[in-house]
């Protein structure tokens, strides 16, 4: 139940995400530096991992759910999948070749994007932006294209229909506009007369619950190389951004 976009800049990217989730979950922990894993990113406490992360060196990795392939968990334990994004970052150089050789069948489905520190609109490598699906049985992996990907998106409810609906939103916001970062930030908080299919969702059982932007500057040194803006919906004062660096 959650939406990602990108854009690209001549400097780096930025990435936006929306995460929904249901009700009953505990608010997460926002944004914290791991200075083991040189990495911020927001903290789940059901599961103690996370679903979005930044490196130091300008590599983001965010994971949402694959409803498509969701196994009634009453029928298998399985590992929460909020552990796949701390454990790639040990080694995040070499993510792609972590994920292709970890046991994934102790996770639920999923769909992992990972965007690559030197990712850019003049970087002209198309394999800097990939994403993973795992359905539970088989690993599949793609590039992204910022032409042709978006919105990525999941919903435990109607996806076709709530599908449709987002990448329509996308359209009219995004791809028929030469679109700024303050397009992509109207996109994610757009609520329409369907509160199940809005980008900012609300359901009876479920709802956004938080705004993350990361936003990546390669021509900046460490200190001010990356930066993560956090909005927490569940928090008593929603309208303020919390905002570190990297």
């Amino acid at each position: 139940m959650c939406t990602l976009t990108y854009r690209l800049t001549d400097q780096g990217y930025q990435l936006f995400f929306n995460r929904d989730e249901q009700i009953t979950r505990p608010q997460a922990i926002k944004p914290t530096k791991n200075i083991e894993l040189k990495a911020i990113y927001p903290i789940d406490p059901t599961g103690g991992g996370t679903w979005i992360a930044v490196h130091e060196s300008g590599t983001s990795l965010a994971l949402l759910n694959y409803y498509q392939a969701q196994v009634d968990p009453r029928l298998k334990k399985f590992t929460s999948r909020g552990v796949i994004i701390p454990n790639l970052l040990a080694n995040v150089e070499d993510i792609h070749q972590q994920i292709l050789a970890m046991d994934l069948s102790v996770f639920q489905a999923f769909q992992l994007c990972v965007f690559d520190a030197q990712l850019s609109a003049t970087s002209g490598n198309h394999e800097l932006s990939m994403q993973y699906i795992w359905d539970g049985v088989e690993l599949t992996y793609s590039t992204l294209s910022v032409q042709t990907s978006l919105p990525i998106t999941s919903s435990g409810v109607d996806f076709p229909m709530v599908y449709a609906y987002r990448k329509q939103q996308f359209s009219q916001m995004i791809e028929h506009h030469n679109a700024e970062q303050s397009n992509y930030i109207a996109y994610h908080q757009h609520q329409g007369a369907s509160g199940k299919c809005s980008v900012k969702m609300q359901r009876e059982d479920a709802k956004t619950v938080s705004f993350t932007q990361i936003s990546i500057d390669q021509k900046e040194g460490l200190g001010n190389k990356v930066t993560i803006e956090y909005v927490d919906y569940l928090a008593s004062s929603p309208d303020i951004t919390s905002v570190m660096r990297l």
